[in-house]
């Protein structure tokens, strides 16, 4: 029960302080830039994280819990959008069965991105990447087209670079370990 207040206060604390502009200090603009490097887009992506911080020093283990939390908010809004309106107002058989197939897509962006933010917080960074990178996988799934355009071509490029921000943050919190080289065994 403790888990489900400490997520909500999180996202109480993300939407009601996105209003409020905080220049981060030097050694967490270093931490944004770190990670915003990594991205398509530096500038969406440091004023995505930027937008949510709520103190000027901020931890990498606090920019984690924030970008985990904004993709998983962002693939529920996205759900919510193609269920409630995309879905129900398709005319065409095309546009339906895309809207269909991005719906259950975003089901499991949904229920991977839950499952990488419960990790997070229980310290599990092996499987946090796991579920954020099945996620990525699900959302690729979402087939969008710029010469069949819909809401949706936006909404999965701003949902590939949210999930890729969380990963970056996740990676410098926790690196992944070092792979394992095969030894040579001497026969003689």
């Amino acid at each position: 029960m403790t888990f489900v207040h400490l997520l909500v206060s999180l996202l109480i604390c993300i939407t009601f302080t996105s209003s409020i502009s905080v220049v981060p200090d030097p050694s967490t603009q270093d931490l944004i830039n770190r990670i915003c490097k990594q991205t398509i887009d530096f500038q969406f992506c440091n004023k995505t994280i930027t937008s949510q911080l709520i103190r000027r020093r901020t931890s990498i283990k606090t920019i984690a819990k924030l970008t985990a939390a904004k993709a998983w908010i962002n693939a529920i809004e996205t759900l919510d959008n193609i269920e409630g309106s995309l879905l129900p107002k398709a005319k065409d058989r095309r546009s339906k069965e895309e809207f269909a197939a991005c719906r259950k897509a975003y089901r499991l962006v949904d229920a991977h991105l839950d499952n990488a933010l419960k990790y997070l917080y229980l310290k599990d960074y092996r499987f946090m990447r796991a579920y954020q990178a099945l996620a990525l996988v699900n959302i690729s799934m979402c087939r969008t087209s710029f010469f069949h355009p819909t809401p949706m071509v936006y909404a999965n490029w701003n949902m590939r670079i949210l999930t890729d921000i969380a990963i970056y943050a996740g990676k410098i919190l926790a690196p992944p370990p070092p792979l394992r080289t095969k030894t040579k065994k001497n026969t003689p």
